[in-house]
């Protein structure tokens, strides 16, 4: 467990900075939602594991999906919500510490 709340505060230090520079002034949602969404991805089909019952070239595990299994399913199911939910909450705070001062945005380049 210390291993990956080591590599949960190194990734949300990352998802900050980049985050932080990404945003800016900019007030499009779409670019906020697109910055936490990319790493809560990156994030949980990181942490999805091939179990051993699965054949290689081309990739088959089984059902439902093929490539897929139902216990790599309910993993990217698991993890999705916690990186959702900690990316979600750091963009949160992100964002309440710009507004009241703590941080400063970055200027919009035009």
């Amino acid at each position: 467990w210390e291993f990956t709340t080591d590599m949960a505060a190194l990734t949300g230090f990352l998802f900050a900075v980049v985050y932080r520079y990404a945003v800016r002034e900019d007030p499009n949602p779409q670019l906020r939602t697109g910055v936490i969404g990319a790493f809560a991805i990156t994030r949980l089909l990181a942490r999805v594991e091939v179990p051993d019952y699965c054949t290689p070239i081309p990739l088959s595990c089984g059902p439902p999906l093929g490539y897929f299994d139902y216990t790599m399913l309910q993993t990217m199911f698991t993890q999705g919500i916690s990186s959702f939910a900690a990316f979600g909450a750091a963009a949160i705070a992100l964002d309440a510490a710009v507004s009241l001062g703590y941080l400063k945005p970055f200027p919009s380049r035009s």
